[in-house]
């Protein structure tokens, strides 16, 4: 088991064509994954962690970006919105 949470998996990235997506995996493997979509103009970031991680502890979970542009290093607050 991966001990990354929301706050701390790092950013990977997939090329598909001419398009880049960005993702983060973390959580108890094992079980079928649990793959987070976000609505148009939302990217990974905007996810609640405490939601997320509760996810975590039970399954994988897949936070995906649908190349918006999430931030690989630097990552926004919820008090920073």
């Amino acid at each position: 088991m991966s001990n990354d949470t929301h706050e701390t998996a790092p950013t990977r990235f997939v090329q598909v064509g001419d398009a880049r997506f960005a993702y983060r995996r973390f959580g108890r493997p094992g079980r079928l994954p649990l793959l987070l979509l976000n609505y148009f103009a939302a990217n990974m970031d905007d996810w609640d962690p405490k939601g997320t991680n509760g996810f975590a502890a039970e399954r994988d979970v897949i936070l995906f970006d649908n190349a918006v542009g999430a931030q690989p290093v630097k990552r926004r607050r919820r008090s920073q919105r």
